[in-house]
């Protein structure tokens, strides 16, 4: 499958990836190497704090609430 992620203010490439489908977590999980390929760069991981990592150094972005189908 391919991913992308998208924010207000950009998209990034599609990668290439994965999905295991997990019939007790409720959540998406990415993995390390998943999150470098996207060029996610994790500030503080338990309040969702995070950003690209060629934002400037002051910018933080942060994670959307859970969406559940």
């Amino acid at each position: 499958m391919q991913i992308t992620v998208v924010t207000d203010d950009r998209e990034t490439r599609d990668v290439v990836c994965d999905a295991v489908i997990s019939h007790i977590e409720e959540e998406v999980i990415i993995n390390d190497k998943l999150s470098e390929e996207l060029g996610i760069v994790i500030l503080a991981a338990g309040s969702g704090k995070w950003r690209f990592v060629d934002d400037d150094a002051s910018k933080v972005r942060y994670s959307e609430p859970p969406q559940y189908w």
